[in-house]
């Protein structure tokens, strides 16, 4: 099947609001300039087999002639400033320049006194075939043009300008070597496709803002939601508040969106994310955590947190359908004309991040908005034992342990700091308790301190009566 038609049918059946389906890259009406651009060319003998002929001769001098200083023979160029960079604005990215447009010129150097194409470089087979072209479009009425650098326009020139017709070569006289001219075949049809890719590209990235804004809104909602249902100061929410952690963990943990590991730190695509956004699903029920929530405020919570991860997702297919078809449709350009614009118009025309750049912006409101509201608690776990910090001992360099591994080390004569290596083990005495946190702890993981209140308990039994003491324990 076409891609039009796969185009079509996909913006069609996977769920995508109408607004996101009129903001679609047209590739049907793109693909319609192309077949109107290539008989533009054809009317001036530049079907894409000449063309490419041509193309790859000036592709070979253009190769040859680096370091020189002569002018390219013929080139194909774009005209427009590329999209504004992330320090544009206010900084962030956010405040962007309008996409200026395109005026794309196809353009070769003529000896002005032959008309043949100005190259040392080319067989004569194709120096031939460009005279003859300029004869059979009439370079003897040619219109002069004007350079930006040019002030003005000869008198002689500006009367060729009135009287000549529309559809014959435009010459330039403000190229730099005398006796040669600079030809622009007349097209139109190349203009009207870069205008209406460069209006849609546009239009893509103000829907992106908008659906930004949208989402914002909506994370703010939820994370006050959220923060509301687990307030540990309230008694109601105190057994809730593991639920909602073991959901959150589970999130963090499926990577959904970026990965989190060494082999997987890069943003997935729609595809991969899709998968780990079912299997986080799939978890939730399988450990059976949505049917702990007793209260529809849980439950309601929970749906627009995994409703916004939807949202995510459909902006990462349909960004990836856009830009498939703004791929697809400049090889079909290049196929059908010889111009070779894929590898130039992509550092001209920045296709707008919609899929990642909206899942970057959103996931990070999710994790400030409403996973910060429910610390985890691999945030506070000892760096020697690797479980909740209870008691826990702030040292004079900064760095947090449990009292009994700090008691260890300095039992052992461990003076230093094993993350820094700072002396401050050994000073470190009951005003280092740092009595803010551990209520903090207390309030936020009640099971987690009181099972390590008891594993320390039974451990200082150990080392004051040996092992002997753990049987003793088991036995009462």
């Amino acid at each position: 099947m076409k891609f039009g038609h796969v185009l079509k049918e996909r913006l069609k059946s996977e769920g995508f609001p109408p607004e996101w389906v009129d903001s679609a890259i047209s590739y049907q009406q793109l693909k319609k300039c192309i077949h109107r651009l290539t008989d533009e060319l054809a009317q001036v003998g530049l079907d894409p087999v000449t063309l490419g002929k041509l193309l790859k001769h000036v592709e070979d001098y253009n190769t040859a002639a680096v370091g020189e200083e002569e002018e390219r023979p013929f080139e194909y160029i774009l005209s427009g400033e590329p999209p504004p960079g992330p320090q544009d604005g206010d900084g962030t990215g956010s405040a962007k320049r309008p996409r200026k447009p395109f005026h794309p010129k196809l353009l070769f150097k003529i000896n002005e006194a032959t008309g043949a194409l100005h190259s040392a470089k080319l067989d004569k087979e194709t120096k031939s075939k460009l005279h003859m072209l300029a004869v059979e479009t009439g370079l003897s009425d040619l219109r002069v043009l004007e350079e930006p650098d040019s002030k003005s326009i000869t008198s002689t020139d500006s009367a060729n300008t009135t009287n000549a017709p529309s559809n014959v070569p435009c010459v330039n006289e403000g190229n730099k070597r005398p006796g040669y001219r600079t030809v622009e075949v007349p097209l139109t049809s190349d203009t009207e496709f870069f205008a209406k890719l460069t209006s849609e590209l546009s239009g893509l990235e103000k829907l992106q803002e908008k659906e930004e804004k949208k989402l914002h809104g909506q994370i703010e909602e939820l994370g006050k939601q959220i923060s509301k249902l687990t307030n540990p100061d309230r008694r109601a929410n105190k057994k809730l508040i593991a639920v909602w952690r073991q959901i959150f963990q589970l999130y963090i943990e499926s990577g959904i969106f970026f990965g989190t590991t060494e082999t997987d730190h890069t943003a997935h695509d729609a595809e991969k994310a899709a998968a780990r956004f079912q299997a986080f699903v799939d978890a939730l029920a399988e450990q059976g955590l949505v049917a702990k929530f007793k209260k529809p405020e849980n439950t309601q919570a929970l749906n627009m947190f995994i409703n916004i991860n939807r949202e995510i997702l459909q902006g990462l297919r349909f960004g990836e359908i856009n830009r498939m078809a703004m791929m697809k449709i400049l090889k079909k350009f290049d196929k059908k004309t010889a111009l070779g614009v894929k590898a130039t118009v992509p550092k001209q025309i920045e296709y707008p991040e919609f899929s990642e750049h909206l899942a970057k912006a959103v996931c990070a409101e999710v994790n400030t908005q409403i996973l910060s509201h429910v610390p985890q608690l691999d945030e506070y776990n000892c760096p020697m034992c690797f479980d909740i910090e209870w008691r826990p001992v702030k040292l004079r360099c900064g760095h947090v342990f449990c009292i009994r591994c700090l008691i260890v080390m300095q039992t052992n004569h461990q003076h230093r700091c094993p993350l820094c290596r700072e002396k401050t083990v050994i000073d470190a005495n009951s005003d280092n308790l740092d009595l803010e946190l551990a209520d903090f702890l207390k309030k936020w993981f009640p099971d987690e301190v009181k099972a390590k209140q008891k594993y320390n308990e039974l451990m200082a039994g150990v080392d004051q009566y040996g092992e002997v003491y753990k049987d003793k324990c088991a036995i009462m």
